[in-house]
């Protein structure tokens, strides 16, 4: 073990036990931690706080220390142009048709929005005439493609306009992906369901982990009386460790998986999208409807070698101090 590690184990037990594998301490030193995940970029991105917070970002409720910090917070943004406000806090704005049934999901910058007066970012399902071959729609995902396990927390609020599908979610392929989604046309229905379509209630999914197993982690949540995602903004969080995923609600437990879950890093994304299936999204909405976003916060690992490679940097010039420890779930 080198000096310096010693100089500052007792000051830093929680890093050590987390990240031990990185500063390749002796095999007694070492505890279960999550492997680094995530790309770096020069954007800023990466924390604004990377500097008080080079060491990583403690997760009390997690017992693991992230190396990454990625934030989407509206209220700060300083420029004029969308685009480039979202890119120096590490988000791209999709542009691309998605071929689906019955109409395509047409995602559209244009159907992205800033609103100064709620200080936040607008997705929106644009309304219209059910004729219609694609339903304009918003998404963003992060700049980081390489993220695995990690916190992540959406502080949104929902549309009460029937025919959307809101998602927040992990995605690397349809057999890696970690999904909460609100489906407004199912948010107040109390009358019987059909056949085939969800129940009103937040829809927490992880996906197969190949395309013939039969999907086993999927469950509904009922919106229980205590609040409407319609009616004020709510954090929505997942906590995605190797061991599982854990869901909350406003710092509620909402639900847990422990088999199935994926190991492979991909990218996070937050879209609102109707493509008129009756069985899932309904709508399409005959008016525009809209998923506002006040704030994300994302504390997460990368397998990127020069991310990794820059944090243990950084960590060692803090002299293997800085952690930042997180506090938990906002309550609403």
């Amino acid at each position: 073990m080198r000096p310096e590690f010693r100089i500052f184990l007792c000051f830093t037990l929680f890093i050590v036990t987390a990240q031990a594998s990185l500063f390749k301490l002796a095999p007694k030193a070492r505890r279960a931690y999550q492997t680094l995940q995530s790309r770096y970029t020069s954007y800023s991105a990466v924390s604004a706080n990377l500097a008080k917070c080079a060491c990583g970002y403690y997760i009390p409720e997690t017992k693991q220390t992230f190396t990454h910090h990625v934030v989407l917070n509206p209220s700060t943004f300083t420029s004029s142009d969308l685009a480039t406000a979202l890119s120096r806090q590490g988000w791209i704005i999709s542009g691309w048709e998605q071929t689906s049934s019955p109409k395509n999901i047409l995602y559209t910058p244009s159907n992205l929005k800033y609103n100064p007066s709620s200080k936040a970012l607008e997705l929106t399902v644009s309304g219209g005439s059910s004729s219609r071959s694609s339903i304009p729609s918003a998404e963003i995902s992060t700049i980081m493609s390489k993220i695995l396990y990690g916190s992540f927390r959406f502080n949104v609020k929902v549309s009460s306009v029937a025919g959307a599908c809101s998602g927040l979610f992990f995605y690397k392929d349809d057999n890696h992906e970690i999904d909460i989604e609100i489906l407004t046309s199912h948010i107040h229905n109390t009358t019987t369901q059909k056949d085939g379509i969800p129940k009103p209630g937040v829809q927490l999914s992880v996906q197969p982990l190949t395309e013939t197993q039969a999907l086993k982690n999927y469950k509904v949540v009922p919106f229980d009386g205590n609040f409407d995602p319609t009616k004020g903004y709510h954090e929505y969080r997942f906590d995605w460790l190797k061991s599982g995923v854990k869901y909350t609600v406003d710092g509620n437990a909402y639900g847990s998986y422990t088999r199935f879950i994926p190991k492979t890093a991909g990218s996070i994304l937050i879209n609102n999208w109707s493509n008129g299936d009756p069985y899932w999204s309904a709508g399409p909405p005959t008016k525009d409807s809209t998923l506002s976003i006040r704030s994300v916060d994302l504390y997460f690992n990368t397998t990127d070698t020069t991310a990794i490679a820059t944090w243990k940097a950084a960590c060692k010039k803090a002299a293997y101090k800085k952690v930042c420890n997180v506090p938990k779930s906002k309550s609403g």
